[in-house]
């Protein structure tokens, strides 16, 4: 598209929804530098990632394909094989391909990033923690007391109670001895030696200071060059940089896993406690913010920039209590399907400081690149460039495997029942150019939605709805299911090498004509 091949810069601010930004109508004001950065791009405002966490998002900005097609998911770390890579294909072009990530799930390790000519993987050693697998609750039944409610405390409270009960019980103050020197060791090393998830804010500054390093070259004036960036800044634990906070105090971090608060029932306290972590979560973007201004200003002062392409965008978002949800784990719903998508095209491709409203999935970045770079190779169907017009009439997101959070859905599936509620997983969401979303649950349940006046999905509009709207709408989503390999491959006890493409075909009916015809029924 351009004369000369453009730089290309893709930066993924892990888990930052764009429901948290003020650049997309967040109340707080999180992000003035995006802001401004906005007015020399084009902001995409109804861009949807295909799955709730990182692996199956990144694998496909990375092949244009939705995560029951390329295999990357719950089920598996690794892309399929023989699928074409964005970084191969820019290779091929003549591009010099490097990555920085803090977030070893997105490194050569597991299989995510190929081929990069250069990857510096800065959270080495951290994938079974990132993948958040706990021990299954059988083995919980085995633990002593004091261990049990040590793990289920969200308070520090609850901890001194239970550190109490344990010196009244026989040989109870050596084994309370015993597990207090276990977490000061642990507390030492997080603070010590901290791990991206313990405290990202030194690799994020690592990430920068290389960032700038690697632009400092003299190489780039004849070689293109395509670089990808996952910050993982945002990502809990929530322990924003003290001396560069706005909504959260100095003193204040994140105490316990928000993964614990599954565990349990809605109360004044825990409110208190996830206001507090939605403080720090807005901080840790606050210094993202910041961070992104530093980069920008930056960029500018080289003289390739005028035409290089940068791509900011999110994997996913994060919940804080919406829904009785809590991190990126379970759930369908917007707080973690709607990102940011934020580019700088290079000059006379688009006009800056343009707001765009079709629908966009994160799948569209592979084949937008390779319209950037004139790649002859084709494109999925499931990847729509934003150099075309829109043509988009649907996004599709996926949890193929919701089994692997074990110990949470367990905790929340009990939580609910306590409650009188049932509680079955998503695992399908399908969203419409004209609004209309719809969620499959596990147990065939279905959920429906108008986005364009329910943006925060707070009614569902199926139990409102005539019984054979809601079997169109049910059908709907099957024959999706279909279309995109996720039928199969959720039958299947391992991946396989499906690589079907999605189609639509037929005009989706009106949600808002739906409800209507409903309530005269």
């Amino acid at each position: 598209m351009t004369p000369k091949p453009p730089h290309i810069i893709l930066v993924v601010l892990d888990t930052v929804g764009a429901g948290h930004l003020s650049l997309y109508g967040y109340e707080r004001p999180t992000t003035p530098h995006l802001e401004q950065m906005a007015r020399e791009c084009t902001v995409y405002t109804r861009c949807f990632a295909p799955g709730c966490w990182t692996v199956p998002s990144h694998g496909s900005m990375f092949t244009g394909l939705y995560p029951s097609q390329h295999g990357a998911a719950e089920n598996s770390l690794m892309l399929r094989d023989n699928l074409p890579h964005l970084v191969s294909v820019l290779k091929a072009m003549g591009y010099h391909t490097m990555g920085i990530s803090s977030n070893s799930l997105v490194s050569p390790a597991t299989g995510l990033c190929q081929d990069f000519d250069e990857f510096f993987d800065l959270g080495g050693g951290e994938i079974s923690h990132l993948l958040g697998h706990q021990e299954p609750p059988e083995e919980e039944g085995r633990e002593d007391d004091l261990t049990r409610r040590w793990r289920q405390a969200v308070r520090a409270s609850e901890m001194l109670q239970a550190a109490f009960a344990q010196v009244r019980q026989p040989r109870g103050l050596p084994r309370l001895l015993r597990r207090a020197s276990q977490l000061v060791g642990r507390w030492a090393a997080k603070t010590f030696r901290p791990s991206p998830l313990d405290n990202a804010t030194p690799y994020t500054r690592k990430t920068l200071r290389l960032m700038q390093r690697l632009w400092d070259r003299p190489a780039w004036r004849e070689t293109p060059f395509f670089l990808f960036v996952n910050c993982l800044q945002a990502h809990h634990d929530y322990r924003p940089p003290r001396w560069h906070r706005r909504f959260s105090r100095w003193h204040e971090g994140a105490t316990v896993s928000p993964l614990r608060f599954y565990r349990r029932q809605p109360s004044p306290a825990l409110d208190r406690l996830v206001a507090r972590y939605t403080n720090l979560y807005d901080d840790e973007i606050f210094y993202l913010d910041r961070l992104l201004g530093r980069i920008w200003a930056r960029l500018r002062r080289y003289p390739w920039f005028e035409d290089a392409v940068v791509i900011i965008t999110s994997d996913h978002g994060e919940h804080l209590g919406e829904k009785g949800h809590f991190t990126h784990i379970l759930s369908l719903y917007n707080e973690l399907l709607w990102v940011p998508l934020i580019i700088r095209y290079p000059g006379g491709v688009a006009a800056p400081g343009r707001t765009d409203d079709r629908l966009v999935c994160l799948t569209d970045l592979y084949a937008t690149i390779l319209d950037l770079v004139d790649s002859p190779l084709p494109r999925p169907d499931s990847s729509w460039s934003l150099l075309a017009p829109p043509g988009r009439e649907a996004v599709v997101a996926q949890i193929l495997r919701p089994e692997m959070w074990r110990v949470s859905l367990a905790n929340l599936k009990a939580a609910r029942r306590e409650r009188g509620e049932d509680f079955s997983p998503p695992q399908f969401a399908l969203i419409t150019e004209g609004g209309l979303k719809l969620i499959s649950r596990q147990d065939g349940g279905l959920e429906v939605y108008d986005l364009r006046t329910d943006m925060a999905e707070v009614q569902d509009l199926a139990p409102t709805l005539a019984p054979q709207v809601v079997e169109h709408y049910r059908s709907l989503v099957e024959l999706w299911k279909q279309d995109t390999g996720f039928a199969e491959v959720v039958t299947l006890p391992q991946a396989h090498n499906w690589q079907g493409r999605a189609t639509f075909s037929g005009k989706m009916p009106n949600p808002q004509a739906a409800s209507t015809s409903c309530s005269g029924a």
